[in-house]
């Protein structure tokens, strides 16, 4: 099966298995997930790191793709530096970047790892209405639409309390956006695991679940489960391996209206 794989079911809408981790979501309605971060003055209360854009000394105008990437970031398609500033555009400040030209629109912003939250200055001239979506091995996780204008001071975009690797923003207008100072948050806790398989069966009242995972001889898994990836159950701490694969089943499982995440974890030492 692949790993990115939408599969629909009759009482839920989609099963998503999210490649190249451990983490399993299986959504049961539209609604979000986490507060976005929608025109805060601030954006995160504590990064663990600041990217400038100061960092490097670039030619005005160089498409920048994975030049920041030893510092968590790298842009795709691309976008441009810019070495000047603006006395008027609050929170950005000294070198930044540009979508255009040529019009880069939508672009992604790809951390080096999963984080629990990230945020950035974003200003247009002229506003622009713009989605912006945290991504997770390719997958959709969260998207909420607003305004970036050069004109209201509380400029910063993204997401906390989610499980992400990529924010992927895309505008309306013809207009030029410029990113500056993005906020790293805290990597998220994801093992180093692909889910390979599910299995989903269905009786008239519940459903149970069985993820199958790419495992090694000898080791220990625990499963946890979430309805909001921010708290978090454990199902069971002590799964031996079975080897190059290996399964587990939760019973019995009532999720008429939610959504439904899991986490394998090696507690092997």
């Amino acid at each position: 099966m692949n790993p990115n794989t939408k599969i629909p079911t009759s009482r839920f809408p989609t099963i998503t298995l999210l490649a190249s981790t451990a983490l399993m979501v299986i959504n049961c309605s539209s609604t979000a997930l986490a507060d976005p971060i929608d025109l805060s003055p601030g954006g995160l209360a504590v990064p663990e790191s600041i990217i400038t854009f100061s960092e490097r000394t670039l030619a005005d105008t160089s498409q920048v793709s994975t030049e920041f990437a030893d510092l968590g970031v790298t842009f795709l398609p691309n976008l441009f530096y810019r070495t000047g500033d603006h006395p008027d555009w609050a929170s950005v400040e000294g070198p930044n970047l540009r979508t255009g030209e040529p019009e880069v629109n939508p672009f992604s912003i790809h951390f080096g790892s999963a984080l629990a939250s990230a945020a950035f200055t974003s200003i247009a001239q002229p506003p622009t209405s713009v989605t912006i979506t945290a991504k997770l091995g390719g997958v959709e996780i969260e998207s909420f639409e607003t305004t970036i204008s050069i004109d209201n001071p509380d400029n910063y975009f993204g997401f906390s309390d989610i499980v992400f690797d990529e924010i992927e923003v895309a505008y309306t207008e013809d207009t030029r956006l410029r990113i500056d100072n993005i906020q790293l948050g805290p990597g998220a806790n994801l093992a180093p695991l692909i889910i390979m398989d599910i299995d989903v069966t269905e009786s008239a009242e519940s459903k149970s679940v069985t993820l199958i995972w790419q495992s090694r001889p000898g080791r220990t898994y625990a499963i946890f489960t979430s309805e909001d990836l921010q708290n978090w159950s454990e199902l069971n701490d002590s799964v031996g391996s079975g080897g190059d694969r290996t399964s587990f089943t939760e019973e019995a499982i009532s999720l008429e209206g939610t959504s439904r995440y899991y986490r394998v974890e090696d507690t092997a030492d």
